[in-house]
């Protein structure tokens, strides 16, 4: 049974294993699922294997990665978590979902952003939460804006065009609202 690290209504957020690797590959070769990735539409498998790997060391080293997203049933549905951003230090909350996993939800992406930045807040010290966006993946953009997310600049980060949006912990809103 593998540990599932969040649950949204009938989605769970599990680990990666190396078994993974060919899964990621194909979402990723898809140009619908590579929109929020920095890999041209030829993903390959050693792409996929380092995401993959990253995402395991990452949740060795910090507690948090990117993370399979699955239906109850075991349904491959794409990925969502966070990814530290080696430009600014900062994390930044990800996520790629196939075209089959939004046409039957439309909302996932927005109630996932959601569960995720309320888990991260609860589980981790830090005072804010970053979402770097390809500057033309607007539906990404939406989502984190509804999720209370502000645009705080415009760079290039890992190679591709991007904004970079911010959102403050709770307790760091409520310091400055105090101050």
């Amino acid at each position: 049974m593998r540990t599932t690290i969040l649950e949204c209504d009938a989605v769970r957020l599990v680990p990666f294993s190396p078994a993974d690797i060919n899964l990621v590959k194909d979402l990723h070769s898809d140009p619908y699922g590579n929109r929020c990735s920095e890999y041209s539409t030829n993903c390959t498998i050693a792409d996929a294997a380092e995401l993959v790997r990253s995402a395991l060391q990452n949740q060795d080293d910090h507690g948090f990665a990117k993370w399979k997203a699955v239906t109850n049933d075991g349904e491959f549905l794409g990925w969502a978590g966070f990814t530290p951003v080696s430009e600014t230090s900062e994390i930044s909350l990800n996520y790629c979902l196939s075209l089959e996993a939004l046409k039957e939800d439309e909302s996932l992406p927005k109630r996932l952003c959601a569960a995720l930045t309320g888990w991260f807040f609860q589980n981790t010290y830090f005072s804010h939460l970053v979402a770097v966006v390809r500057t033309d993946n607007r539906e990404m953009r939406e989502v984190v804006l509804d999720a209370g997310f502000y645009h705080r600049e415009s760079k290039v980060i890992e190679g591709m065009q991007a904004d970079v949006f911010q959102l403050l912990s709770p307790s760091m809103q409520s310091y400055l609202m105090s101050a």
